[in-house]
């Protein structure tokens, strides 16, 4: 992005953000986001070119825009507080709760973006980051024997595979079946790290 987000924004760029932002993930409901161009946003926004230019470098940065914009309200600190031997669970639980009630504006993107296009994997991407940051921040990922790094990288995957397999998939896995899955994959190495 051209802008940080840190920076403050005035009130014409806040109206241009959300204007685009909100009407991509109109966009995306009617159609693949391969077929979105720079164009063809600005001529629905009213927008032109120059100024999606001084926001975006291109579609698929607007596309990682977007996700921000949805994942905002997130309240990060609520996960930080997570103790304890489940703590896996409980962050997977809260994360499950999230992305549910996003459930219907997922579907509806779904219906026109397969699971191996630009879209999802712009958005898989961005979620394994977001995990990352809240694992990375929480107590005990220090008392594994492995690089932090790599400890977190394993429990982002893992959880976003999880999630994945809740709101992406065909058959889509319960809240109860993803979590004796968080149980197994990721309880028994979180036991065995504070077992030393």
């Amino acid at each position: 992005m051209k802008f940080k987000l840190s920076d403050k924004t005035s009130r014409f760029a806040k109206r241009t953000l959300a204007d685009f932002s909100e009407r991509m993930i109109v966009m995306l409901t009617d159609m693949p986001l391969e077929e979105i161009s720079v164009q063809k946003i600005c001529d629905i926004c009213n927008y032109p070119r120059s100024t999606f230019y001084n926001y975006f470098d291109d579609i698929y940065d607007l596309m990682d825009y977007c996700w921000i914009t949805i994942m905002k309200d997130m309240d990060i600190e609520k996960y930080l507080n997570v103790q304890g031997e489940q703590n896996t669970e409980q962050i997977f639980s809260l994360l499950y709760e999230y992305l549910d009630q996003y459930r219907l504006k997922i579907h509806k993107i779904l219906l026109k973006n397969n699971l191996e296009g630009r879209c999802m994997a712009s958005l898989r991407t961005f979620m394994k980051k977001q995990i990352g940051q809240i694992i990375s921040m929480c107590p005990g990922t220090k008392d594994f024997p492995v690089r932090e790094d790599i400890m977190v990288d394993y429990y982002a995957a893992t959880i976003e595979m999880l999630l994945e397999k809740c709101f992406f998939a065909k058959e889509q896995l319960s809240k109860e079946e993803a979590l004796r899955a968080v149980h197994f994959l990721l309880g028994s190495v979180e036991k065995e790290a504070h077992r030393k």
